[in-house]
């Protein structure tokens, strides 16, 4: 099938590579190495990125689902250098490179000129086939003159059998012509050929000069078996024999060269395993590209399976890679958080990660500038802080809460995605909880979050926000903005679990006299009510409703018909009591209410209905989790992945 690679670096070229889907990434790997070296650019370090997502080398085609006429990004892995020689690359031969050391390995390197190699070779040897069946032609010719004239049937058969089927090849073309794909078969039936037709060549060599032999040509007298036509014919055949047997070697050279591919020797070094000391060591002492090259290769090892994560840990990788995500180059960055993020799949290696501090080198990787370094920071705290307990303390230490915030507000669409999801995992636990909600920044981050237009973000940010209610109401129903991005919300979206989750949180700005009244105020209060009311859920058309009795104290509303709403179509038979409950509230005389001065809102819902029915606003959680809509940490990963 047919794939497509474009390169920012090379704007006006977009590459064609042509693979199966059972060929390894390092197969296309390989054929944009042939590609840059003809244009002269075989130092351009790159990776491929399909839908956002880096392919490794080892990986099948097929297993990432790369289809017919896909587009691979091809990503230069040094940015500030390497672009800017291959854009001026486009134009002239000359290049700019200001960073350290070659662009590949000199092995890789070795690879490819040594596959360029081998198709010199096979282009060579075609050609010099071609010229051999220009002699054929004239020997078949010059058989009618020999003795053996009756053996230009089968050659001539041979000749025309050779001259249609034979391949044409050039390297930088490839094969040519309708029966390219014949040409194992042409070259074993091309060899066979030539050896039977050598046969029969010696045989009538060997008699033609036996009989010459005998005669002995007294006196250089050509008569009888010394005839000139019979000298002829062993010369003729002697001479064809040996140039049939240079075609039969060269038809055997075919098929062994035949069997290369273009990439065979490259793939064959890309997805072998290397040497993990020698990979250690470049990347501890080598210069900047070799660094590079090995933060990758390590990235690579560590995602091909669980024992090399625990090689890797063994040779002191941690370190090594810890000390490479610091390091000036971004791609060089990116590998090695990439790298870190395969290991730490592994608990164990999360423990031993903690212990050495890496946690504060991966919260500064969220201030970075590069999308791509902050995303892989953000996801490995997440492993971090989904899987254990005891390791989230470490997470928020050492201003840890504005690291997360701050990739909270700069942060990609995905990195907000899963910071939402990191706090969501630390307001789990019930110390971390009061200590976010002590400051202000971690809520403003997450409100932040709010505005985001992707589903999965709001909901993150909703649940943590919801959590953070349960600890500290009066911190929630300082956040003003969040009241104006709680009650657009039903504008916005038709997700009806982001409905439930902004009920409940706008339940607390119900029950506090001086936000209620600013519930109140909203333009779009009696709008946003009545949409929620009009879901089906249950819980969320209690929560309606008792955001409604919260506001009797403040002010009483014409929200009457929004109580008629959920009395009409209630889902379950409290909403029906509770609408019914506060439409004989609303529809009481002043004189009733007036007997109720005294009583909380709290107070006053516990005497339209049992305490418990509905609960106290307490319970719209547990100590630990959200209740309702919220989503537990597997299902956050779920949505996540």
């Amino acid at each position: 099938m047919i794939i497509y690679v474009e390169n920012k670096a090379f704007p006006y070229r977009t590459f064609v590579t042509l693979i199966s889907p059972y060929d390894k990434v390092a197969r296309i790997r390989a054929q944009l190495l042939h590609i840059l070296h003809e244009i002269g650019r075989e130092d351009h370090q790159f990776r491929l990125r399909y839908k956002g997502q880096f392919l490794r080398d080892a990986f099948l085609i097929e297993e990432y689902g790369i289809t017919e006429n896909s587009v691979v990004k091809m990503v230069p892995m040094s940015k500030k250098h390497d672009s800017v020689a291959d854009l001026r690359s486009i134009a002239s031969t000359a290049t700019l490179n200001t960073d350290l050391g070659p662009g590949h390995r000199a092995d890789v390197k070795a690879a490819l000129f040594r596959e360029i190699d081998q198709f010199c070779l096979r282009e060579k040897l075609l050609k010099n086939f071609e010229g051999l069946l220009y002699m054929h032609f004239l020997t078949t010719c010059l058989t009618l003159l020999t003795t053996y004239w009756y053996a230009f049937s089968w050659k001539f058969f041979v000749f025309l059998f050779s001259v249609f089927f034979r391949p044409n090849f050039t390297r930088i073309g490839g094969y040519v012509g309708n029966y390219t794909h014949l040409r194992y078969v042409f070259a074993i039936a091309c060899g066979l050929f030539n050896l039977a037709i050598m046969g029969a060549a010696l045989y009538f060599a060997s008699v033609s000069w036996i009989s010459v032999v005998n005669h002995g040509c007294t006196d250089w007298i050509f008569t009888g078996d010394c005839s000139h036509r019979n000298v002829f014919t062993a010369i003729f055949y002697t001479f064809e024999s040996v140039l049939l047997l240079t075609s039969a070697v060269i038809c055997g050279i075919l098929i062994y060269s035949f069997r290369l591919e273009m990439g065979d020797y490259i793939e064959q070094f890309l997805v072998k395993e290397r040497d993990i000391e020698q990979v250690m060591k470049d990347a501890r002492h080598g210069r900047l590209k070799e660094k590079r090259t090995a933060a990758y290769e390590l990235a690579a090892m560590a995602a091909s399976g669980d024992d090399n994560k625990f090689r890797i840990v063994a040779e002191d990788g941690l370190s090594v890679l810890l000390a490479l995500v610091l390091s000036n180059d971004e791609s060089t960055q990116e590998h090695a958080v990439e790298a870190l993020n395969e290991l730490l799949t592994i608990p164990s290696i999360q423990d031993t990660l903690v212990e050495m501090g890496g946690v504060k080198t991966l919260s500064a990787l969220l201030h970075s500038e590069n999308a791509r370094i902050m995303q892989e920071a953000a996801l490995a705290i997440y492993t971090i802080v989904s899987e254990s307990e005891e390791n989230k303390s470490a997470v928020v230490a050492d201003h840890g809460l504005d690291d997360l915030a701050h990739a909270a507000n700069q942060g990609t669409i995905y990195c907000q995605r899963t910071i939402a999801s990191i706090f969501l995992e630390l307001s789990f636990n019930k110390d971390i909880r009061a200590l976010i909600t002590s400051r202000n920044i971690p809520a403003q981050s997450m409100i932040n979050l709010c505005r985001s237009n992707d589903p999965d973000t709001q909901r993150y940010a909703l649940q943590t926000l919801e959590l953070l209610a349960i600890e500290s109401s009066e911190m929630i129903c300082a956040q003003e903005d969040l009241l104006e991005i709680l009650l657009d919300l039903p504008l916005k979206t038709m997700d009806e679990k982001l409905y439930l989750l902004a009920g409940k949180i706008l339940l607390y700005y119900a029950e506090n006299q001086q936000t209620c009244e600013m519930l109140l105020e909203h333009s779009s209060v009696k709008e946003s009510l009545s949409m929620f009311a009009r879901t089906q859920d249950p819980v969320l058309q209690k929560v309606v409703a008792k955001v409604i009795f919260c506001t009797f104290d403040t002010r009483k509303m014409k929200l009457d018909r929004v109580l008629m709403y959920i009395r009409d179509n209630a889902a379950d038979r409290d909403a029906w009591d509770m609408a019914d409950q506060g439409l004989q509230v609303i529809n009481s005389d002043d004189d009733n209410l007036s007997t109720l001065p005294t009583l909380s809102t709290l107070e006053k819902l516990n005497k339209m209905e049992e305490k418990g029915r509905f609960g106290s606003r307490t319970s719209l959680g547990s100590d630990d989790k959200p209740s309702g809509g919220s989503l537990s940490s597997e299902d956050f990963k779920k949505g996540l992945n």
